[in-house]
């Protein structure tokens, strides 16, 4: 009768309620992050998403860090360099996006293959009635563990540094985020930066939280400071601009801890050693220690609208201007990030109370000195992006967004802060509120679990059969162009050109570099804009308008042409006919 008595008191008030909840919670976040996770995935949705896949089957192919989508710049880089002597098209090297997303992914398709669970080869019977590119899955589920693994870390971080409410609402209003679903369903790299920033903070929590014991003695404090050093230094691994905030925060490190300062570095320089070896191959390949990267300060400007400059192959970096422009970017791209404000975490509600709670001196000391540190590593961060965003209309990824997990910690810390300082005296009145400051912060998110599944493929057209069927019409390695490179590579397996500025600049290529044997255009050109605006003086089309439009160009050596499914929307031009 005891035993009863005592599981009934473990049930109600004692340990075995909390595990059970606990238990409880972390069954409904897997269930909601699968829920929204597979019932609204159609299939990877962005260029960055299929330009990181079809480097990580590069990898996984054993053909290393090389890239099958070629953007004319990356081109003109390395034959200005190298002349005949640069990489051929079929094994041209990848000068822009850092190694370690596309490897932890390569490894991911390696499993995937030789399970046969998602194989990297389609049977030609299987293309007709496919949906979804089954290697494309593998990038959802990468993407789904990644938010799961940061929120346990949202929890363990926001519980530890605070307390356990403090931890379930942090987790609430990192979850609640849209921006975060959004970019977890289209693929890309922004999940494992947001994972690698959310353990980053609670490794340095635990080293803060260590420092010291009761009686003065040192603790594991070094040895957390370490991870954290590490982690945070993964992350230009997997996006170059996350480099800045990187040392600011352990700079600040070193200035603002006690102890453990030589494990921080340490941890901190491992991953270092591993980008500078990068930078030094960027250096062998293209003679640049940052690739093509630096054209992110020049792009979406009034010289190059859109992604003109990545199309662009002869280059001419006296005529561009470069300082003056790059500081007229800054201004427009610091006036952008201040009118978004605490909506570019991926939270507003989070991030306003984030905001806010910078205002207040936290007695904890682990709190306080964390505040300082990750103020200056969001600082570092926001004015490096403000040297590469311009308006809401910048398809570069939201770099803000790792900020996500700090302000769903700090957030919900500030509005437990709030409560307490009303002395409500009724306990109720304070849960009711905070109970309804979540819902209200996660009320986005309902639309993504109430609203039925996503249509069959996403647009912009990324329609991968047409690609598959497509490639049956080529040899292997025939080089292509797309108004669409990074679907064509990623679905057609195939070296493929993006389309350059100018026809001249493509015929050049074709001539002097290799034959273009085919060019697709895509609804990603024709419907996104009107043909006065590619007409426009400073368009970024204005040179494919009437191939936009459908219009034979006798000028390009690719003469025979044909229109594709969905609904002719698909324009082909081939050197020679090979369909029936």
């Amino acid at each position: 009768m005891s035993s009863l008595q005592d599981l009934v008191f473990n049930l109600e008030e004692g340990p075995l309620r909390n595990i059970l909840v606990k238990v409880a919670l972390v069954l409904l976040t897997l269930g909601l992050v699968a829920w929204i996770g597979f019932s609204q995935f159609n299939g990877l949705r962005t260029p960055e998403a299929m330009d990181l896949a079809q480097q990580a089957r590069q990898i996984a192919t054993g053909h290393g860090l090389t890239t099958q989508l070629i953007r004319p710049l990356a081109l003109w880089q390395v034959r200005a360099k190298f002349g005949n002597n640069a990489p051929s098209v079929s094994e041209f090297p990848e000068t822009l996006s850092p190694p370690l997303y596309p490897a932890i992914l390569a490894v991911v398709f390696k499993l995937g293959d030789v399970s046969k669970f998602a194989p990297l080869a389609v049977p030609p019977d299987a293309i007709k009635s496919m949906r979804v590119y089954p290697p494309d899955y593998l990038v959802l589920g990468l993407n789904l563990l990644c938010v799961g693994l940061a929120t346990l870390a949202v929890y363990l971080w926001g519980s530890g540094q605070f307390d356990v409410g403090t931890g379930f609402l942090a987790s609430v209003f990192f979850l609640g985020s849209t921006a975060l679903w959004t970019q977890a369903i289209s693929g890309g790299s922004v999940c494992l930066l947001i994972l690698l920033y959310a353990w980053a903070g609670y490794f340095f929590y635990l080293g803060l939280n260590g420092e010291e014991d009761l009686e003065g003695r040192a603790t594991l404090g070094g040895g957390w400071f370490g991870l954290a050093g590490f982690t945070i230094g993964l992350t230009p691994l997997v996006q170059m601009i996350h480099i800045w905030p990187a040392l600011v925060l352990v700079g600040l490190g070193m200035v603002l801890f006690q102890k453990g300062r030589i494990w921080l570095l340490l941890g901190f320089g491992i991953p270092v050693f591993i980008f500078l070896g990068w930078l030094g191959w960027l250096w062998t390949t293209t003679r640049n220690p940052i690739g093509i990267n630096w054209a992110y300060l020049i792009s979406e400007s009034a010289r190059y609208p859109g992604d003109l400059v990545w199309r662009t192959y002869s280059f001419d970096i006296e005529k561009t201007n470069v300082w003056q422009r790059i500081m007229g970017s800054v201004v427009r791209g610091s006036a952008f990030l201040i009118s978004q404000g605490p909506i570019l975490c991926g939270a507003s509600v989070a991030g306003t109370l984030a905001i806010l709670s910078a205002l207040h001196n936290f007695r904890r000391p682990s709190a306080a000195t964390a505040k300082l540190l990750w103020l200056g590593g969001a600082g570092a961060l926001l004015l490096a992006t403000a040297f590469i965003v311009r308006d809401e209309t910048s398809k570069l990824t939201p770099v803000p967004l790792v900020l996500l997990p700090l302000a769903s910690v700090y957030g919900a810390a500030a509005l437990f802060i709030f409560i307490d300082r009303w002395n409500l005296q009724i306990d109720l009145l304070a849960k009711i509120f905070v109970v309804l400051v979540a819902l209200i912060a996660s009320a986005p998110i309902f639309s993504f679990v109430v609203q039925s599944s996503a249509p069959p493929f996403p647009y912009p057209p990324t329609y991968p059969p047409i690609f598959l069927f497509m490639r049956s019409w080529f040899e292997p390695k025939e080089f292509q162009a797309s108004d669409l490179p990074a679907a064509e590579a990623w679905y057609s397996n195939q070296p493929t050109l993006w389309v350059p500025a100018t026809r001249d600049e493509l015929i050049k290529i074709h001539d002097r570099v290799t034959p273009i044997f085919s060019i697709l255009f895509t609804p990603a050109s024709s419907d996104v804009r009107m043909y006065s605006q590619m007409m426009a003086e400073n368009s970024e089309w204005s040179s494919w308008a009437d191939v936009i439009r459908r219009q034979k160009a006798p000028d390009l050596p690719q003469s025979f042409v044909t229109s594709l499914p969905p609904n002719n929307e698909y324009l082909l031009l081939s050197l020679q006919k090979r369909w029936n």
